[in-house]
């Protein structure tokens, strides 16, 4: 009950080819914290990699304890030699950034002209719920944008996104060898430097009897696990993969990892960066962030459009409607030869004869290069269709663990917790094809020409089954995801929503009916559609 004073020395020392030591004495009285920060001069040509800081700390009664853990020197951020950056920055946190890392930008306004060769970047926090936002319609013609960090209001009532908001102090690389995560290992995601500002540092919640805190969540109150302070946050406000729309992730985090706060976006010949990681404007600097932004501005300036392909469908009705609203303008197939270069084809249940008399059209296809999606086709169906032999076995699926695919792969974007089934039951899986990703669920031939994805979203009916729901929304994500990465194109409101504000300030719901398929059409009982 008494104040009391402990008075204690800190001797540190980083283990460089030549030490480098210091020391401090601290008192602190009852109920207080210190914090002693360690700044040390780093020699010029000190080789990037770990390096081992103790410490120990000599109590005034004559205690000691020791400490020790390993740092990562990493090499200065590679500045990108940008062609030309338009930048929209109300606030000036990102412009501040930029001026640091030495890059040329032109400052816009959200009328403003941007010339042809140029890629816009919208700052962090430049956009308002119900303010002006740039005209992004050329993004269907070739134009290049990058989002910084925006808020939670404006990702979901805004720009249509679910955003949770976490403070994620580790996040996970999705995609290895992307080139936004050039130089960046998997100890520089995690526990970054001072703290993040994209988010208050204390949530603003109500407290309830028996349930705790309650925030509002998508227009939905519900608990919200205690979040107090930003110290080494990484991601703030993460936003879940959407269902619709081609949208690959290159970082993940969250629960199930089904949110990302670095993602791209492509529509036509264009391309949208998403950045929700915490690094600009943090109170102390990151390298590691800094070499994000250099990596992601890079990237963006090297991109080029790859081929987009439309989609010619085969199969039930209830395929065809789920497609649809993936946002894929689909084309019955009736027969007849088909455009290897210029069509991608869906085969689905249910239209078991045209699958055999089609099959010599489809031969001639895959011969000529031809991509075909097969998705949960059983053995008989495979055998009638498709000129190779692949065996299936009729087995339940449950969990699959599996590397992260690479870049280049087809089933780049997609990870283990995308394929968990919550309904566990007999699905006939792959045993034979040249890739095969945990237990047969997703494979394909020697030349990727060939897909499958034996885990089809329409056969999870949540509506009767809630437990469902998050393996209906994972699975719609994972045939979205392959369907991209077939060059598949795909339609979403997202480029609208950016110039046009929602109405009422949010009461149009955009997070419902644009790039998430599990949600009603008219907002009328959130609760039947959103239990766990």
């Amino acid at each position: 009950n008494s104040r009391q004073t402990l008075t204690f020395d800190c001797d540190w020392q980083l283990k460089l080819p030549r030490p480098i030591a210091g020391q401090k004495q601290v008192s602190v009285e009852t109920g207080q914290q210190a914090r002693i920060p360690i700044q040390l001069d780093l020699p010029a040509r000190l080789a990037p990699g770990a390096y081992e800081l103790s410490a120990r700390v000599r109590f005034a009664d004559g205690q000691e304890q020791t400490d020790r853990f390993t740092i990562d020197v990493i090499a200065p951020p590679r500045i990108p030699g940008m062609r030309a950056l338009a930048l929209f920055d109300p606030l000036g946190q990102t412009e501040a950034a930029l001026e640091e890392l030495g890059i040329d930008f032109r400052r816009v306004q959200a009328d403003s002209e941007l010339r042809p060769d140029e890629i816009l970047a919208i700052g962090k926090l430049a956009l308002t719920v119900d303010g002006p936002g740039p005209d992004l319609s050329r993004v269907r013609d070739g134009l290049k944008v990058i989002v910084f960090e925006q808020s939670p209001e404006v990702l979901q009532k805004r720009l249509g996104f679910r955003v949770n908001e976490y403070g994620l102090r580790q996040i996970f690389a999705r995609i290895p060898d992307h080139p936004a995560l050039a130089g960046i290992t998997a100890e520089q995601l995690h526990d970054w430097r001072g703290d993040a500002t994209t988010l208050p540092p204390r949530m603003a919640f109500e407290s309830k009897p028996r349930y705790g805190p309650m925030v509002n969540w998508n227009g939905i109150e519900l608990p919200h696990i205690w979040r107090c302070g930003n110290r080494g946050d990484v991601a703030s406000a993460l936003i879940e993969k959407p269902a619709r729309g081609d949208f690959r992730p290159i970082l993940d985090g969250g629960y199930s990892l089904q949110y990302s706060p670095l993602m791209e976006f492509r529509q036509g010949k264009g391309l949208i960066v998403f950045s929700q990681l915490d690094a600009i404007g943090r109170t102390e600097t990151e390298p590691a962030a800094m070499s994000l932004i250099c990596n992601i501005l890079r990237y963006v300036d090297g991109w080029k459009p790859e081929p987009s392909r439309n989609a010619v469908y085969l199969g039930d009705a209830a395929g065809r409607a789920h497609l649809a609203s993936s946002g894929v303008k689909l084309n019955p197939y009736d027969g007849g030869d088909l455009k290897p270069s210029e069509q991608v084809l869906i085969l689905a249940p249910g239209e078991s004869e045209k699958l055999v008399a089609a099959a010599p059209a489809i031969a001639r296809f895959i011969s000529g290069g031809g991509h075909v999606l097969a998705l949960g086709l059983d053995q008989d169906e495979i055998t009638a269709s498709l000129p190779t032999k692949v065996i299936l076995k009729k087995s339940e699926h449950i969990a699959a663990s599996f590397a992260p695919p690479r870049v280049r792969s087809i089933f780049v974007g997609i990870g283990p917790a995308d394929v968990y089934n919550r309904g566990p039951r007999q699905i006939p899986l792959v045993t034979n094809a040249a890739t095969v990703l945990g237990d047969g669920v997703l494979a394909s031939d020697a030349t990727g020409n060939i897909v499958f994805d034996q885990l089809i979203p329409w056969q999870f009916d949540y509506r009767k089954e809630y437990n469902l729901k998050r393996m209906y929304r994972r699975s719609s994500f994972t045939l979205t995801r392959a369907l991209g990465n077939l060059g598949v194109a795909m339609e979403t409101p997202m480029l609208e929503w950016f110039h046009t504000p929602p109405k009422g300030g949010g009461d149009d719901h955009r997070w419902l009916n644009g790039l998430y398929l599990d949600a009603p059409e008219e907002w009328d009982d959130p609760y039947r559609f959103f239990r766990w």
